[in-house]
């Protein structure tokens, strides 16, 4: 080829087997890539190639699309998302369950820079609304590996609009609803909410059909992590149909799950799920989504009640060294992860404490036998030691039964994410995300649930991580390998995936996926990271 002509196209995946994230089965076929689209998908593509890779043997699909990501928290810190995109996930959802670090009250920019930091940040928090926010993670710093599209987050738009406790008046409606619409012209994807935590377990339901209203004007999608998933599951789900038929709204029902022993009514779950396709029939435009392990990470604060926290977590944090005030907290948090009232504090592992970070990885009965204490007040002298931060204390917890699990996730309405963020092998996020959700969550569908127990089809699985996410969320021309749609791709190894077990933490990144394409640009071959940041802001289609 002679040095002063462009080859046809730029990159071609030689010889793998394509499952194209429509459902349709597996067949041989090469990839053809120019100008970040895909040109070309058949047998025996010879186009000139910038590059040329062999893939025979491998599995060539759509980069996978997270649809509950909270990769939002972690970004500014590992901006090449080195856990999820060595996991083949090129997009990413972001700003879920209500929880976002803009917009920002002039008295929130603080708490922000601490949260921030635990997550590997260290750089200064300049920004103070929604699109100052997009400006740093993808404008400023050098961009990102992996596509993000954004919600903002409810409890973001109270702490912005100083809106505190149950009393949202029409003035604190109004303030959060201008921070809402600013963050829908900046390119927001809808807003989320978190009412079993924080702020938005003080927000009725008035309130969030008040100030969701306002996506209505935008064809914005109101997403929520419910108000309860155990004895009252039934009422939340009422309660989040009820916001989005009010609104006449897109919604998204983030992990529809029941919380293992709980006291969920028997069949709740499927009522709930079933109550979601009675809605689609009747022509809600509603979906929820599932996470792949019976793990699932939580807000340790979660568990106390809203009169501990009233006056803010430095005033609860010294209420907890009263023996007193221990003693009636002990019949008075039972909410949130209610097991542990059943004496279950062995399914419950610290995994971030900003105060005791030597104590992260550790199960709550192993941290009490350390203290020679029991474990309520273990549980206490962790909230109490991060003081100010005690809303940055996050637990793991085995959550629901396998076959639960497996249940939601072949169910026909349920996406599938993780309801993690992305994670590095080294550095602050290394010490707080010591479990195999922020390094296999992703995998472990294809490794576990396809290739060991057959949940799934083969793909069946890629099409609920592909394109029935990318159709969700409106992200145009992606989740599908085919000509015309943008070239984010990810190359399976499935013989090594078949023999991983992804239930393991085992401190390194993801193997089994050797080859990322974003944007039509390499970002790992060979399963080396290549530093490529060739991930786009994805505003609202």
């Amino acid at each position: 080829m002679p040095a002063n002509t462009s080859p046809a196209v730029d990159l071609v995946l030689l010889g793998g087997e394509v499952v194209d994230g429509t459902g349709t089965p597996p067949r041989p076929a090469d990839v053809a890539v120019k100008d970040g689209r895909v040109v070309a998908v058949g047998r025996g593509l010879r186009a000139q190639a910038g590059r040329r890779v062999d893939v025979t043997g491998l599995t060539v699909v759509p980069g996978f699309i997270d649809p509950h990501s909270h990769s939002d928290w972690s970004i500014l810190g590992n901006r090449d998302a080195q856990s999820t995109i060595r996991q083949g996930v090129t997009t990413e959802i972001v700003g879920n369950c209500g929880v976002t670090y803009a917009p920002l009250s002039p008295t929130g920019v603080a708490a922000a820079r601490k949260a921030l930091r635990a997550y590997g940040y260290d750089g200064e928090v300049t920004w103070r609304g929604f699109p100052g926010l997009l400006e740093a993670v993808h404008r400023q710093g050098g961009g990102t590996s992996q596509n993000l599209a954004w919600f903002v987050g409810h409890s973001a738009l109270r702490e912005a609009a100083e809106v505190r406790g149950s009393g949202a008046d029409a003035d604190g409606v109004s303030r959060m609803a201008r921070h809402l619409e600013e963050a829908m012209d900046a390119g927001a994807l809808g807003m989320s909410s978190g009412l079993e935590y924080g702020s938005g377990r003080d927000a009725s339901t008035e309130e969030l059909a008040d100030v969701a209203a306002t996506l209505s004007r935008y064809d914005g999608i109101y997403a929520s992590h419910i108000r309860n998933r155990d004895v009252h599951l039934l009422d939340a789900v009422a309660e989040f149909l009820a916001i989005a038929r009010q609104g006449g709204l897109r919604a998204q029902l983030s992990h529809l799950n029941v919380r293992h022993g709980t006291g969920a009514p028997a069949g709740a779950w499927h009522e709930a799920a079933d109550r979601l396709a009675a809605q689609r029939d009747a022509g809600m435009d509603v979906l929820a989504d599932m996470t792949p392990y019976p793990h699932g990470i939580g807000f340790a604060t979660g568990l106390l009640p809203g009169w501990l926290l009233a006056d803010g977590p430095d005033r609860a944090a010294r209420l907890l060294g009263d023996a007193a005030v221990r003693s009636r907290l002990r019949g008075d948090c039972d909410r949130y992860w209610r097991f542990v009232h059943q004496g279950q504090w062995d399914r419950v592992t610290l995994a971030s404490s900003p105060a005791t970070p030597e104590w992260e990885g550790l199960s709550i009965p192993q941290l009490a036998e350390r203290l020679d204490q029991d474990c309520w007040d273990t549980y206490f002298d962790i909230l109490r030691a991060a003081g100010a931060d005690m809303q940055d204390v996050q637990l793991i917890g085995r959550l629901f039964t396998p076959e639960h699990v497996a249940e939601a996730i072949a169910h026909p309405l349920f996406c599938l994410g993780v309801d993690g963020f992305t994670s590095r092998t080294d550095g602050p996020l290394a010490e707080r995300t010591r479990h195999p959700l922020f390094f296999t969550g992703h995998t472990h569908y294809i490794a576990h649930h396809v290739l060991q127990a057959g949940t799934l089809t083969l793909e069946e699985a890629v099409r609920k991580t592909t394109s029935m996410v990318a159709d969700r969320f409106a992200l145009h021309g992606r989740g599908r390998i085919q000509a015309g749609a943008h070239a984010d791709l990810a190359v399976l190894d499935l013989p090594a995936l078949s023999a991983q077990d992804t239930f393991a933490y085992t401190g390194r990144y993801a193997s089994g996926v050797p080859h990322v394409v974003v944007n039509g640009r390499l970002v790992v071959h060979d399963s080396l990271h290549l530093g490529t940041r060739a991930g786009q802001y994805l505003p609202r289609g």
